[in-house]
């Protein structure tokens, strides 16, 4: 069995607990179908080819523990554990590693164009780097990976800031660490992005292809 880890972490698309930033302008009903949509489609996207790695789903919150079973069935689920964003991920590198893993990688499922070729390219340049890491357009990453814990990464990060890659890759360096990049992707945490996606007719793809109706598109400033 491969020993390359991947871990993807979901937050249960709860109405009023996804994607706040873009539920002011859509409101959060539609906000949090479009987050359960981009979930299934990075899920399908993402399944690990024979061989390729092992995939954990690490969710949150714990009392939807039920809800993700029905939902991801056949998935190794995980709690998520820990205060803020930077130790649930660093938890979920940890765990990874406990499991067996000899590399770890992880993103959340939020990124829709995130698929399986980008989770093998980046256990791919870990044969050469200590770290991998995806940039997001807006700041942050949405992807990284690890060939050990290394917790500083996960430490005094200013989370939801456009700063966080750049606060992280500072990390890696005064850490001493070699790291590689990945292709810089985007997220759809704003009106803006879903406009964007919307124009190219992406979501809705997969799942209940409720934004592939016109009718049912949300109301886009």
């Amino acid at each position: 069995m491969s020993r390359d880890f991947y871990g993807i972490m979901i937050k249960y698309p709860d109405p009023g607990r996804v994607k706040t930033r873009l539920a002011a302008d859509i409101g959060p009903a539609d906000a949090a179908v479009l987050s359960r949509e981009i979930t299934e489609r990075v899920m399908e996207q993402t399944t690990p080819p024979s061989g390729g790695y092992v995939r954990f789903v690490f969710y949150g919150p714990p009392e939807r523990t039920d809800e993700f079973g029905s939902w991801l069935p056949d998935e190794k689920l995980i709690c998520q554990r820990g205060g803020d964003i930077g130790e649930r991920m660093h938890n979920a590198v940890t765990c990874l590693f406990d499991n067996g893993a000899d590399k770890a990688v992880i993103t959340g499922s939020d990124i829709p164009d995130l698929a399986k070729e980008t989770v093998l390219q980046a256990f791919e340049l870990l044969e050469g780097a200590d770290v991998v890491i995806g940039p997001a357009l807006d700041g942050g990453y949405y992807l990284i990976g690890m060939k050990s814990p290394m917790p500083v990464l996960f430490r005094d990060i200013p989370w939801s800031t456009e700063d966080v890659y750049s606060e992280t890759v500072g990390a890696i360096t005064r850490s001493g660490r070699s790291y590689k990049c990945l292709p810089a992707l985007s997220d759809i945490d704003t009106v803006e992005g879903l406009r964007s996606y919307l124009k190219e007719g992406s979501i809705g793809t997969l799942g209940s292809a409720r934004f592939n109706d016109p009718r049912h598109r949300p109301k886009v400033p």
